[in-house]
C-alpha cells in the first residue's frame, strides 16, 4: 500500500488547546515540538535538490507526522476520560480549533494558484480538490496525487476522519468506547485489503496509518490505569530512546511494512518513554521547545510556505551559487520557519482561537439562558 505523502508546497495535525508549562504533560508538548521541527527538516531536502543537493537527507524527519497521530489519540482519549462532552460539542470545540487557521492558509495558497500559479512549484488549481481542502475529503490534485491544495493537510483529513469517528462513538457508553474506536479504524484499514478499496482513493482512507490513532487511545488507557506506579527515570529513557533509534531505522531495516508497524510503534514508544519520564520527575525544562510546541500548528501548517518562499528568494538573489551558499540556507531555514510560525502564532492563530473561544462561550451561554427560561416555564 503507498503511504500519504508529505511533499512541499505552498502538516499536524491538528493540535490541542496549548498548556502552561507547569501543567502535567509538560513533556507532550515538548513531543509536539519536536515533530514539527522533524517534518520541517524532511522538507528541507525538496528546496535543496533543487539548488543542486545530491546527497543524503535523514528522511526519517517524516515520521513527526506519525508522533503527531499516536499524541492525537492519546490526547483525545485522556481528555475525554473523566468529563464526557457530547458529540456536537466535541465536534464543535475540534473545528474551532483547526479550521480557522488552516482554511486561512489554504485560501492563501489557492489565491497564489489563481493570481501567480508560476509561483508554486508543485500544485496547480483544481476546483475539486480546492472544496476538498476546504471540507477535509481527499480528491486528486491536478498533479494525480492525492493532496490538498496545502498538501500537508493530508494529515488533517485523517484527523477529521478520527474525530468524527470519535465523537460519534461518545454516545455511546463508556465502557464500549475504545473498542467501538478500534474496531471501526480496524475495519476501515481491513477494508483497504480487498478489491473495493484497490483505487488511490479507497487506499487513502483505509492507509494502516489510521491504527497509530487507536494506538495513542490504547497508550492513555494503561497510562492512566497506572498513574501510581514508580518509575525509574533510566528506564523511561531507555524507552524513549530506543523508540527514536527504532523510529529512524526500522523502515529501511526492514522495508514494506506498514506504515503503523515501522513507524506507528515506534513512534508509540517515544510518547510512552516521554511520558514514563515525564512521570519520573526527570523531564528536563526545555523551556523554548515548550513553546515551539504551542506554536506547532503554526509551524506545521505555515512552513511549506516559509520554505518555498525563502528558497526562491534565495535562487533569485544568487545566494545557492556561493562557496557554502546552499549549506548556509539549509542552516538558516528551519529558525526562519520557526520565527514566521512565532509571529503567526502570536498575531493570527492566538486571536482566532480568542474568537472561537468566544464564540463559543456565547453560544454555550445562550444555550443555559434558553435552558433556564425553559426550566422556569415548565416549573
Amino acid at each position: 500500500m503507498t503511504r500519504p505523502f508529505i511533499a512541499l508546497s505552498a502538516t499536524s495535525p491538528a493540535p490541542p488547546a496549548a498548556a502552561s508549562f507547569a501543567t502535567p504533560l509538560a513533556g507532550l508538548q515538548h513531543l509536539r515540538g519536536i515533530a514539527a521541527l522533524m517534518v520541517v527538516a524532511y522538507h528541507l531536502q525538496l528546496p535543496l535538490e533543487r539548488m543542486g543537493y545530491g546527497g543524503p537527507w535523514p528522511t526519517w524527519g517524516a515520521a513527526g507526522v506519525d508522533i503527531f497521530f499516536v499524541l492525537s489519540g492519546f490526547l483525545m482519549w485522556h481528555t475525554t476520560a473523566d468529563r464526557t462532552p457530547g458529540p456536537w460539542a466535541f465536534w464543535r470545540r475540534r473545528i474551532v480549533r483547526i479550521v480557522p487557521l488552516y482554511w486561512l492558509l489554504t485560501s492563501v495558497v489557492v489565491a497564489v494558484m489563481l493570481v501567480a500559479p508560476g509561483l508554486l512549484q508543485s500544485v496547480r488549481f483544481d476546483p475539486l480538490n480546492v472544496l476538498g481542502s476546504y471540507l477535509f475529503f481527499f480528491a486528486p490534485a491536478a498533479s494525480g496525487r492525492m493532496e490538498p491544495a496545502l498538501v500537508v493537510g493530508w494529515t488533517l483529513n485523517y484527523e477529521m476522519l478520527f474525530y468524527l469517528l470519535f465523537g460519534a462513538v461518545l454516545w455511546l457508553p463508556a465502557a464500549v468506547r475504545f473498542a467501538a474506536t478500534a474496531l471501526a479504524i480496524a475495519a476501515l484499514v481491513a477494508l483497504g485489503r480487498t478489491e473495493a478499496m484497490a483505487g488511490p482513493l479507497g487506499q487513502m482512507y483505509s492507509a494502516s496509518i489510521l491504527l497509530e490513532f487507536v494506538f495513542g487511545m490504547a497508550v492513555a488507557v494503561w497510562w492512566r490505569r497506572t498513574v501510581a506506579t514508580p518509575v525509574a527515570p533510566r528506564g523511561a529513557l531507555a524507552v524513549l530512546i530506543a523508540g527514536a533509534v527504532l523510529l529512524a531505522t526500522l523502515d529501511g531495516l526492514l522495508p514494506g511494512l506498514p506504515r503503523a508497524v515501522a513507524l506507528g510503534l515506534p513512534a508509540t514508544l517515544v510518547v510512552v518513554g516521554m511520558l514514563q519520564w515525564e512521570r519520573a520527575g526527570g523531564l528536563p525544562a526545555w523551556r523554548r521547545l515548550h513553546a515551539i510546541g504551542d506554536q506547532s500548528y503554526s509551524l506545521y501548517l505555515s512552513h511549506p510556505i516559509v520554505l518555498s518562499a525563502f528558497a526562491q528568494l534565495w535562487r533569485v538573489l544568487g545566494l545557492h551559487g556561493l562557496p557554502g551558499g546552499i549549506v548556509l540556507f539549509a542552516l538558516l531555514a528551519v529558525p526562519v520557519c520557526v520565527l514566521a510560525a512565532a509571529v503567526l502564532y502570536r498575531w493570527v492563530e492566538r486571536p482566532l482561537l480568542r474568537l472561537g473561544g468566544a464564540h463559543r462561550a456565547a453560544t454555550l451561554s445562550a444555550a443555559d439562558r434558553a435552558g433556564r427560561s425553559a426550566g422556569r416555564s415548565h416549573g
